[in-house]
């Protein structure tokens, strides 16, 4: 396993959905998600760079990324799975997932613009380290969290600001993924509007939900989110 997953997968699970972080975020996004959905097990992706993984060298392009995750997840990929991802997230799942020959079941995208758009919304290269390091304080007061460290609230800046890049610089051709895809999208959410994740039809076969929440309302994996994996992974 590494240090790819938080938590090594149960053998005996029946089912597996990877769950993939946003910008500036790691794995630790999903720890108010249920270890199981139904009976899919919550498998949380850990990228490089950040939390208990500070020490490896972030990645600078998806390509990259989705060879590598793809080779280490690969052992975990003996059973029905799906990918999740969030925002950037979403980026990163996809981008595995068409690496795959053994595609996911589903992938379930939520906020997030198509991967052609090259979108970091709402952040951008442009935005000075002040202006990021007041984004973060903004969102984590929103989060009901504690203020970070100078130090730590560095370390974050940094973090975002790779990722940030690398979105703007992820630009690639259109092609249809050969599984079905789950669009998710927040009625309140001002960061992506759900009638912005339209160009996902252009990826496949296409399911779109549009759920009560903002941006931030998956963090707590709500009911009706968790209804969607279930009934969705079935399909």
């Amino acid at each position: 396993m590494g240090r790819w997953l938080l938590l090594e997968p149960d053998a005996n699970a029946a089912k597996r959905l990877f769950c993939f972080p946003f910008a500036g975020a790691g794995a630790s996004a999903f720890r108010d998600w249920p270890g199981r959905i139904g009976d899919v097990e919550v498998c949380a992706v850990q990228l490089p760079g950040r939390e208990n993984r500070m020490r490896d060298p972030a990645y600078g392009d998806f390509d990259s990324f989705a060879e590598d995750a793809a080779r280490e997840l690969a052992p975990f990929l003996d059973r029905p799975f799906a990918f999740f991802g969030h925002c950037m997230g979403a980026l990163l799942a996809h981008a595995v997932a068409d690496r795959l020959d053994h595609k996911p079941q589903r992938l379930f995208v939520s906020s997030s613009y198509v991967p052609y758009l090259g979108v970091s919304k709402p952040f951008h290269p442009d935005m000075s380290d002040e202006h990021l390091a007041e984004e973060l304080l903004a969102i984590t007061k929103r989060l009901g969290g504690p203020v970070p460290a100078p130090e730590l609230l560095e370390l974050s800046v940094m973090v975002l600001r790779n990722d940030i890049e690398m979105c703007v610089d992820h630009a690639p051709p259109v092609r249809p993924l050969k599984c079905p895809i789950t669009t998710i999208g927040w009625a309140d959410d001002t960061i992506v509007p759900p009638g912005d994740m339209g160009e996902w039809a252009e990826y496949g076969d296409v399911t779109h939900h549009v759920l009560k929440g903002d941006f931030f309302d998956f963090l707590s994996a709500p009911a009706e989110l968790r209804d969607v994996i279930a009934r969705d992974f079935k399909e």
